[in-house]
């Protein structure tokens, strides 16, 4: 701290033009004590002071080397003393420092040169600071003119440009920055103002801004991105800072996102399992094919580890996954590769094979670890599926009761055969003959193995080939043969079977064969053969009145060949079925001929080397007589209902109208009560025209089942106006029996009928399935639904009558509803 003492002007004045001795020094300062002009601890500072003499000799001292005269002597004697008072005045204030005041005339000498040094040092230092400044100033002259970002200074309030480089001009579109300086204003360069705005307002804020991006124009309308880094200076009026054009960036950026697109798009729709875990096993990223694969949600599985989610601590063959799996995240680099068993969500196991990669950070740990896994489940099982295949097949070949071989195409050399082929020539095993026999010498006829080969090389295989061969010991047998050819490595494979049992049972049946013929041909009714292709083998007894199916001269035609392709196809589903099933079949059929319909009725019966014997009668007389009975006692019924039922609803209606006009005491009442009546009376008028029109079997007696549906369908179609009927037909359309269409038809009338009545449904579905084994009718209504096991007898007639016309024709009903979830019935028959 410096303390300043203010000397009295009486005190002052005396100090300055006199030479005070000590005593005048005390004399004065207790005048001045006395007058109140200082205080008592000024008084012991003051007298302190050195003497006039003291000043004077210190100044002559320090400027002897000066000319002053008198006046300035006296100027630079008052500051001395001034100087003098204040450090006297900073000693009292200290008095610890008292002591030291006796040295401070001798140290300050050595503190003047001290400081004089230092000030020179500092001189010297100030003019290498210049020198380096001037090449400083240079240096950065040379980087601001030359540098490749442009570098400029504009004006706050309307962007006038003050200063700027080369490479700013440039970026415009100038050719020197003098074109700009002072004329162009770069506020209008700004694509979007906004965006300039909104720079000014972040500057003004925070005094720079850095990166700030931005879309410029050019002088000539060519648009840049540039990049911008300004501050704002004190006075906030203008702008310093630098631009650099970031388009080649930007397009690079833009290119990245899209890549980086692409390859997450890649990601996330690969048909592969892609997932990314720490060192720890912790799951970091897994893309949507591996959610879907594995059933989680996405956040269900990340930040689990792999033991906790997709990999089971033991697989089912009881190999200990957790050792394994340790060592891989130790050490993925050890395993590129792997497959074993996952865990999905709902606990199945699928097989994945996995491709594993470490990534590294720059010390060379691992940080992560890539996995890509393929679902093999389907492959592991197919070579499961193999290996039990390749190990059937084993015990086929070893086991078969056919003789199975390869053989060497120019020789005949036995490369490979079963136990069976070794049997077939007198071996006791394959290995007698494999490498060292020659099939060659075993053919009875060698031009016949001659003949077998040609077909092989032309053909490339030989399907049953009879042919006689010799045992080692002369034995003939005769063999079945088939074979394929392997033309790359020039052998044969194939099968040879003993048939000279069937040889022997083939001359028995051919001599069996002459009798049936004879006895077939007692029969009145014609016989024919069918193989499985639809083929006349054989005709028996041919009667024009049957048509071609039964012409001896048509022998070895299809059916396809004498027949419309419907028809075809019907019979030969009939061979097919009998075929399949070995058991004989009834059908009835009717062809036109000569423009008459014949009914036919066939007995199918399976016989031997896939053919069926077709025995057809003509059934036509008993079929328009069983037509006419049937079609007698249902309008005899359709008279009862009529002249009995409907006439006693109509004089009812009758007798309520008369009645209507003599009631009269309580109108309203008695209005009421008949109207009931009549809506009862014509409900059942309506009833019993629908019994009669449905007992009519006129719908089946102008054509077949399907057609009989579809006028079925359009009449209701017309009654039923705010009710949509849909009618289909599927597979391709054969003839029933006529009961079978029959019955059909009655339950699909059902169905409908209550579909109207009951279900009170906006929208019916029939439709009319033809399989090969089985014809299906389906009536689906959206209607109100019932619960099929809540309706009383007496109220379900209608379900009751088709269970019984179900079963009369072996047909399986199924009746599916709930309340408020429509009706579905479903009628199925074989055939």
């Amino acid at each position: 701290m410096q303390i300043t003492i203010d000397v009295p002007d009486e005190l002052a004045q005396h100090f300055d033009r006199e030479y005070l001795s000590r005593e005048i020094l005390e004399s004065l300062v207790v005048q001045a004590y006395q007058r109140e002009k200082i205080s008592s601890a000024e008084v012991g500072r003051i007298l302190e002071l050195p003497s006039r003499w003291a000043v004077d000799a210190f100044l002559k001292q320090h400027h002897a080397d000066l000319h002053y005269d008198e006046a300035d002597l006296e100027r630079d004697r008052l500051q001395v003393l001034k100087l003098l008072m204040a450090q006297a005045a900073i000693s009292l204030e200290n008095a610890r420092l008292y002591e030291q005041l006796a040295d401070y005339a001798k140290t300050l000498e050595s503190e003047v040169e001290e400081r004089t040094q230092a000030l020179q040092q500092a001189i010297a230092a100030r003019q290498q600071a210049e020198e380096a400044l001037q090449r400083s100033e240079a240096k950065f002259r040379n980087i601001f003119e030359n540098s490749q970002v442009g570098i400029f200074r504009n004006r706050i309030c309307d962007g006038l440009i003050l200063d700027a480089n080369q490479r700013f001009a440039n970026l415009y579109g100038f050719d020197s920055p003098e074109e700009m300086i002072g004329l162009e204003c770069t506020a209008s360069y700004y694509v979007n103002p906004s965006e300039r705005q909104q720079f000014l307002e972040l500057l003004k804020r925070n005094g720079e801004v850095r990166s700030y991006e931005v879309q410029m124009r050019k002088r000539d309308g060519t648009i840049f991105w540039g990049l911008f880094s300004s501050y704002l200076n004190a006075g906030g009026d203008y702008i310093e800072g630098i631009l650099a054009d970031i388009s080649d960036h930007k397009q690079a950026e833009a290119a990245l996102r899209q890549s980086e697109a692409n390859y997450r798009n890649l990601l996330q729709t690969a048909n592969s399992v892609i997932l990314r875990y720490g060192p720890q096993g912790r799951i970091h990223y897994i893309n949507d094919y591996g959610v879907k694969l594995l059933g989680y949600e996405e956040h269900e599985i990340l930040g689990r580890t792999v033991f906790e989610s997709i990999i089971p601590e033991a697989e089912l063959s009881g190999r200990d996954m957790r050792p394994f799996v340790h060592d891989l995240l130790r050490n993925p680099q050890l395993y590129p590769h792997g497959e074993g068993e996952n865990l999905c969500r709902d606990g199945r196991r699928v097989w994945m094979e996995w491709s594993n990669q470490a990534i590294f950070n720059n010390q060379g740990e691992v940080v992560e670890i890539l996995s890509v896994g393929n679902d093999t489940t389907q492959r592991k099982a197919a070579e499961e599926a193999l290996q039990r295949s390749e190990a059937k097949f084993r015990t086929i070949f070893e086991n078969s009761q056919v003789g199975i071989f390869r053989t060497r195409l120019c020789d005949g050399l036995i490369l490979d055969a079963n136990q069976r082929f070794a049997d077939l020539f007198g071996f006791d095993s394959p290995e007698e003959m494999i490498g060292l026999e020659h099939t060659t010498g075993y053919y009875v006829d060698s031009n016949v193995r001659q003949h077998a080969i040609e077909l092989l090389k032309r053909d490339g295989e030989v399907r049953s080939f009879e042919i006689q061969m010799r045992k080692r010991d002369g034995t003939a047998f005769w063999g079945l043969y088939s074979g394929y050819l392997n033309a790359t490595d020039k052998y044969i494979e194939g099968v040879v079977a003993d048939i000279s049992d069937r040889k022997q049972a083939e001359i028995a049946l051919q001599a069996s064969e002459a009798e049936l013929r004879a006895l077939f041909s007692a029969i009145p009714d014609p016989i024919c053969i069918f193989d499985a292709e639809g083929k006349l083998i054989c005709a028996i007894k041919g009667n024009p009145s049957y048509g071609e199916l039964h012409r001896e001269e048509y022998i070895g035609t299809t059916l396809h060949q004498l027949y419309a392709q419907e028809l075809a196809d019907e019979f030969l589903h009939y061979i097919q079925q009998v075929l399949r099933t070995q058991e004989i079949l009834t059908v009835e059929y009717s062809q036109w001929l000569s423009e008459r319909e014949i009914w036919f009725s066939a007995r199918i019966a399976p016989i031997q080397h896939e053919q069926v014997i077709w025995l057809a009668r003509d059934i036509t007389l008993q079929k328009q007589a069983e037509a006419a009975s049937i079609l007698e006692e249902r309008n005899r019924m359709a008279r009862e209902i009529h002249d009995t039922l409907a006439q006693a609803f109509t004089g009812i209606l009758a007798q309520v109208g008369a009645a209507n006009q003599v009631l009269t005491d309580d109108v309203e009442a008695t209005g009421a009560h008949l109207d009931l009546i009549k809506e009862l009376a014509r409900t059942g008028l309506a009833e019993a025209r629908r019994s009669v029109f449905a007992l009519r079997p006129q719908l089946l007696e102008e054509g077949s089942l399907q057609s009989a549906l579809h006028r079925l369908v359009a009449q209701t179609r017309a009654t039923a106006m705010d009710t949509t009927l849909y009618y289909e037909i599927e597979g391709a359309v054969y003839s029933l029996p006529t009961e079978v269409e029959n019955n059909l038809l009655r339950i699909g009338q059902e169905a409908l009928t209550n579909a109207i009545r009951h279900a009170n449904a906006d929208e019916i579905r029939v439709e009319l399935v033809y399989d090969l084994d089985q014809v299906c009718l389906r009536v689906q209504d959206n209607g109100q639904g019932f619960g099929v096991g809540s309706i009383p007898c007496s109220e379900g007639f209608g379900l009751l009558g088709m269970s019984e016309r179900a079963e009369r024709i072996d047909a399986q009903l199924t009746i599916r509803s709930q309340p408020g979830q429509g009706t579905e019935i479903i009628v199925v028959v074989g055939v």
